[in-house]
């Protein structure tokens, strides 16, 4: 047997439209996060307990009232966390033969995709997924992480970023440049970084990608 939600995938959410329905409390931190993320999101609930003060804040629109079908058009991902089950069944059934992908909550037959447990690093991002079986399990594993994995490595993939486009212009094979990416990552300036020498980091990378073009 497969396990579930086994393929991992980092979607392009910014600009695009994502749906929420449901005005508790997950409904809220869900909305939040995809709007953070640059998603126009639309939150759908009748009573919006958690997410009325969401009214006004950009990339967030609130739906009130109930569940109304056009709400699924040209939406990239639902998230469907309606207290009702049977209305949240009937919402994840409709949103996915619209073609959308969907998750609701407690409803893993009903799912497209399932929420990992996030760290988040500036632009590094880490997931864990146990396939829905031990959420928790993948929680604690990401606190773990969380001790060892710090801003150094935000700034690493900020420097990592200046660089790329050279890297990605020197016209060497992909192979070549494979190389060069792990001599950086496995070289000295996540260690520069950590002790608080940014220049010094830089000048590590530099030097390490000088001496890789001038190599024949």
């Amino acid at each position: 047997m497969t396990t579930p939600f086994a393929f991992p995938v980092f979607l392009e959410v910014r600009g695009r439209r994502c749906l929420v329905v449901g005005g508790g409390r997950e409904a809220r931190h869900k909305a939040i996060a995809l709007a953070d993320l640059g998603a126009r999101v639309v939150v759908s609930d009748p009573e919006h307990r958690a997410t009325a003060d969401l009214a006004g804040r950009p990339g967030i629109e609130l739906h009130h009232g109930p569940f109304e079908g056009h709400l699924v058009e040209g939406v990239l991902l639902a998230i469907v966390a309606a207290d009702d089950r049977a209305e949240r069944r009937r919402i994840a059934t409709e949103a996915r033969a619209a073609g959308v992908l969907v998750n609701a909550v407690d409803e893993n037959d009903l799912c497209d995709w399932a929420a990992p447990a996030i760290l988040r690093r500036g632009a590094l991002t880490i997931a864990l997924g146990t396939g829905g079986f031990a959420p928790a399990l993948a929680v604690r594993l990401r606190d773990r992480l969380a001790d060892e994995i710090g801003g150094e490595h935000a700034d690493l993939v900020e420097l990592f970023a200046d660089v790329r486009p050279r890297i990605a212009a020197s016209g060497r094979s992909f192979a070549d440049r494979r190389r060069l990416w792990y001599a950086l990552v496995d070289g000295p300036a996540l260690d520069e970084l950590r002790a608080g020498r940014a220049s010094a980091a830089r000048e590590a990378v530099l030097a390490a990608i000088d001496a890789w073009e001038a190599a024949p």
